[in-house]
């Protein structure tokens, strides 16, 4: 199979898995087309701790070949059937969102939407960003090209969301598989 990223301006570009997490539905990739290039730094962080039932949060995916803006709240700190690894999240999401990041109202990433309940609308999961910082840690260090750093400045913070959604939209990608 052959996988490339597609951004928002249709621009796509070769990529290879680093690391897969099978029992969380995660696959790290790596851009490996030499015409990429790649930003001096990410404008949005990782949270660590813990979000809150009830908190805003949106999501930037691509259900289309544009990408699709949603908002709603955190639902539930556990994903389906209590699963600890994930949060409820009440946002619509489609067919594309999946891997697509749930944001928190000051532009941290809180997790990585996995999928969603059928026949109960509004019932999405995101599998939060502690399982995506601990597959980061398990990639082994002969799997990486470069060295791996976790951007720990968000530049999204205190901006309206209409601001922190023109920033991400350059961050997000499509994933395509051939």
């Amino acid at each position: 199979d052959s996988i490339y990223l597609q951004n928002s301006k249709g621009e796509s570009y070769k990529a290879q898995i680093v690391h897969t997490d099978p029992s969380k539905d995660l696959a790290i990739l790596y851009i490996a087309d030499k015409t990429f290039k790649k930003a001096k730094s990410l404008p949005y962080t990782f949270k660590t701790s813990t979000s809150d039932l009830g908190e805003d949060i949106y999501t930037i995916g691509f259900p289309r070949d544009e990408a699709v803006y949603g908002q709603g709240y955190l639902s539930s700190s556990t994903g389906y059937a209590g699963d600890t690894i994930a949060y409820q999240i009440s946002v619509p999401v489609n067919p594309g969102n999946s891997g697509g990041p749930v944001l928190d109202s000051r532009g941290n990433v809180i997790g990585i939407i996995s999928g969603k309940q059928r026949g109960i609308d509004g019932a999405a999961f995101a599998i939060k960003t502690k399982s995506i910082l601990n597959a980061l840690a398990d990639i082994p260090s002969d799997s990486l090209v470069t060295g791996l750093k976790i951007n720990k400045k968000n530049s999204l913070a205190g901006l309206p969301r209409t601001e922190q959604i023109k920033k991400m939209q350059d961050y997000i990608y499509m994933v395509k598989v051939y």
